[in-house]
């Protein structure tokens, strides 16, 4: 809902001060650089006219402001476009963000306006000063205080003392002003041009931990309705978007760190995380440009919809060209880039027990024992040449420091410059280090022998009780199929395939290397066979072995495949070992005073969630046990604000999780619609309903998104030709990585959704059969719930599952409610997504 602004009233008062501050800054902007002032044919009597409007709109009563703004935006978008190939000092389309009144030296001073953008640009004589959200150290005072407080700064060398006496965010687009945020109330300019006061808070309050307690009811009244009818301001780009001038405090801290170090970001559903992330990523970039070129920064995500998701914020941040890529594609193309030579197919699902130990923390240290042991045996051949050989040796001991490769190269190098070797040691020195330089290049013989080696993984696994010889087995027998070719179709004269009496291909005895009749499960398609194929986990073991036998991603024309800042997003999903891969491929800062190789000296960023898990083969624990299993020393900061979802959803999604696997400190929301859980005794019944209120959904509220979310694909596909004869417009189902984020209601299923969000939910099928009593089960429930930023439904057509809590159960809408426990005062926050 909203209410128009009375005149005369605080919000009118507000109003008028940003709609006169905005019209003065967009006439200087049209005006163009100091030196671009000289009136231009054609644009003198324009800029005539846009000084004498700065003038009166400075001097106008609220009530003539508006005519008078409107007439400058179209005056200065004129101006633009006739000024040709100028540069203008600032976005006319969007100058700033924010804005803040600052008042230092007392009462008596005189306040002045700063506006916070993406771009700076001061010119004081005109009252127009914009400070570049990313460097500019006034930008501090904006996200670190509220309207009101008192601050103190030191800029300039010099302290700086003073009050905040209004702190603003304001949304300007194609060179209007559409939206105020304020203390006092959100005020936002509808389809009419009028300007009204959205009701209720659109910022979380803050009703946690030592202030509050919070439970779940049953709410009564009426429910069925979905929407909140958020009108024509609804967001109709689903997408990610920049959210500069929504950072609250903790936020901007985590996003202004040391360059140099590892950040980890514990943010529950909707915290900010990912938001975080990427403007950590600008504000790194514009700290300094020279070492975090946009080429050589990454940002890791887990699917492709959420890498397309997010596209678009960097580059409106003024980023353009970091990578935004999942896991699986860089590790694809980086071993390919590494091994050119090595396999292209995958197999497509190989046995759980052989994912979890390859992604096992274990591996880690048993590749780190490949590299050492190989060392020895290679000093163990210098050695074997004899006493003559001693200043090689030495000289093996010296580079010591170095990766294997690059050791055997060095030695070399100098073996071959040596006049007091005598020549026959010589050339046996020479010709020992070559043949060690070959087989210590050769990773994927590494690989094939490690895990075909039943001893020396029993070795390895010895200390982990999760792994039995069972385990091992059958991760040995499945690896030997892979080192195994496959196999190659007997054909006849014409080049025909021979097939033998059951419709099988028959094998050439002749083809391969002769194994060729291993290829899986007997009867199996010989395509679905594992036989030359690689794992997805394959990946980083392969990149892991070239990093710890060359020192670094090293191309096989000896360039080096490097970042100088690597960003993981939903890094709880991630493996010690695909962890360990990234955070060794970003480059030390130059001139660190920190030790060679100490991780502190790398810039990385690491956020996630434990509570949002969907891979359990992963052996993820926690933050403290995978950095220690990485080797990477770092403080888990975290985020507990919610500003994707409600209350009402938050307290839901902590009820699902339990009390083992929610989060020690719930997150704090904004209050909002009940959930509501709808029951129902099939499939057609729930549909017949769905397809009436997602009809009316699209009708009311044409830019809205709604996900409805099953837990299997084929549930999903029921929905959808159900909602599809109900004729719901704008009807998509989505699979995998298929989101379009555009307004209209998506199918799909949970596994599909994590990292996005929606502004409607409905949960279908949470029947005990889809969503048992499992931490899998809280996990992705826990996920698909917390995707709703306004409203959530959940559907069943069988008993409910055990997750949903009983208050939602017994009355079919749940709230929340709020006990004093002991009075506190809490700041509110702004609107951020994740």
């Amino acid at each position: 809902m909203r209410n128009e602004v009375p005149a005369g009233s605080d919000g009118a008062k507000i109003i008028a001060e940003e709609e006169r501050l905005f019209g003065q800054v967009s006439a200087r902007i049209a005006l163009g650089e100091e030196e671009e002032l000289a009136p231009q044919i054609g644009a003198a009597d324009l800029d005539k006219d846009l000084l004498s409007l700065r003038d009166q709109i400075a001097e106008a009563k609220p009530e003539d402001l508006p005519p008078l703004v409107e007439q400058m935006t179209r005056l200065a978008a004129l101006r633009g476009r006739l000024g040709g190939s100028r540069t203008l000092p600032a976005d006319i389309n969007s100058p700033y963000f924010a804005h803040m009144r600052l008042r230092e030296g007392g009462p008596a001073s005189k306040p002045r306006d700063v506006m916070i953008g993406k771009r700076g640009f001061i010119d004081r004589s005109s009252n127009v000063q914009i400070v570049d959200w990313r460097n500019a150290p006034v930008s501090r005072i904006y996200y670190r205080y509220e309207e009101g407080d008192d601050y103190e700064e030191e800029i300039a060398g010099r302290r700086v003392e003073g009050v905040v006496e209004a702190r603003r965010n304001v949304s300007i687009a194609q060179a209007k002003l559409r939206r105020i945020g304020t203390p006092q109330g959100t005020f936002i300019k509808d389809a009419r041009g009028n300007w009204v006061q959205a009701v209720g808070t659109l910022a979380p309050v803050l009703h946690g931990g030592q202030g509050k307690a919070a439970r779940p009811v049953a709410v009564g009244g009426k429910g069925g309705k979905l929407g909140v009818h958020h009108g024509p301001n609804m967001r109709a780009d689903k997408a990610l978007p920049e959210i500069a001038a929504l950072i609250d405090k903790e936020q901007f801290e985590l996003i202004s760190q040391p360059e140099s170090g590892i950040v980890v970001i514990q943010g529950g559903a909707g915290s900010g995380k990912t938001t975080v992330a990427l403007h950590r990523i600008a504000y790194l970039n514009f700290a300094d440009g020279r070492r975090f070129k946009p080429q050589h920064m990454l940002f890791v995500v887990p699917t492709s919809s959420l890498s397309r998701y997010v596209a678009g914020v960097l580059p409106s941040l003024g980023v353009s060209g970091v990578p935004v890529v999942t896991y699986t594609s860089w590790a694809r193309s980086t071993r390919l880039r590494l091994l050119p030579e090595t396999p292209v197919k995958y197999n497509d699902d190989p046995p759980e027990v052989v994912s979890r130990l390859k992604k096992h923390p274990a591996v880690l240290r048993m590749l780190q024992a490949v590299a050492a042991r190989q060392a020895r045996e290679c000093e163990a051949a210098l050695r074997a040449v004899g006493d003559a050989a001693q200043p090689a040796l030495d000289e093996w001991a010296r580079l010591a420091g170095r990766a294997l490769v690059p050791r055997i190269m060095g030695t070399l190098a100098w073996v071959k410059r040596a006049a007091e070797l005598p020549t026959p040691t010589r050339l046996a020195l020479e010709g020992t280090l070559r043949r060690w330089k070959t087989r210590a290049s050769d990773v994927v013989t590494d690989w094939a022998e490690l895990f075909t080696d039943p001893v020396a993984l029993a070795e390895g696994f010895e200390t982990c009780k999760d792994v039995s010889v069972r385990d091992l087995e059958r991760l040995v027998a499945w690896c030997k199929k892979q080192i195994t070719p496959a196999a190659v179709p007997a054909v006849d004269e014409e080049g025909a395939v021979v097939e033998a009496a059951d419709g099988m291909p028959v094998d050439d005895p002749a083809g391969g290397d002769g194994a060729g009749g291993d290829v899986g499960p007997e009867g199996g398609d010989p395509d679905d066979a594992p036989n030359g194929k690689l794992d997805d986990e394959d990946d980083p073991i392969l990149i892991r072995l070239v990093q710890l036998k060359k020192g670094g991603l090293v191309l096989p024309d000896g360039d080096e495949l490097s970042y100088t800042h690597v960003a993981i997003d939903e890094a709880q999903d991630r493996s010690a070992l695909e962890v360990k891969v990234l955070v060794e491929a970003v480059r030390p800062a130059e001139g660190s005073n920190l030790p060679e190789g100490d991780p502190r000296a790398r810039s990385v960023t690491i956020a996630g969630d434990t509570a949002q898990r969907i891979v359990f083969d992963n052996n993820f624990t926690g933050w403290e046990d995978l950095l220690e299993q990485t080797g990477q020393p770092a403080v888990v900061r975290p985020l507990k604000l919610s500003y994707r979802s409600t209350a009402e959803v938050m307290l839901l999604a902590r009820e699902i999780l339990g009390p083992e696997l929610a989060p020690d400190e719930p997150l704090t929301a904004r209050h909002g619609e009940p959930v509501e859980l709808h029951e129902f005794g099939d499939i057609g019944e729930a549909v017949a309903f769905l397809g009436d209120a997602l009809r009316n959904l699209v009708a009311r509220e044409p830019t809205a998104s709604c996900a409805v979310i099953a837990r299997h694909a084929e549930q999903a596909d029921a929905y959808y030709d159900g909602l599809r004869r109900a004729e719901v417009p704008a009807l998509r189902r989505v699979r995998k990585d298929e989101f379009s984020f555009a307004p209209g209601v998506d199918v799909t299923e949970a596994v599909n959704v994590k990292g996005l969000e929606f502004d409607y939910v409905v949960m279908v099928d949470v029947n005990a059969s889809s969503y048992p009593d499992a931490a899998w089960a809280r996990h992705l429930m826990h996920i698909g719930v917390t995707r709703a930023a306004h409203q959530l439904w959940m559907v069943s057509t069988s008993e409910p599952s055990a997750l949903v809590p009983a208050a939602l159960r017994d009355g079919g809408r749940m709230g929340v409610a709020v006990e004093d426990v002991a009075p506190a005062a809490a700041p509110a926050a702004p609107l951020v997504d994740e």
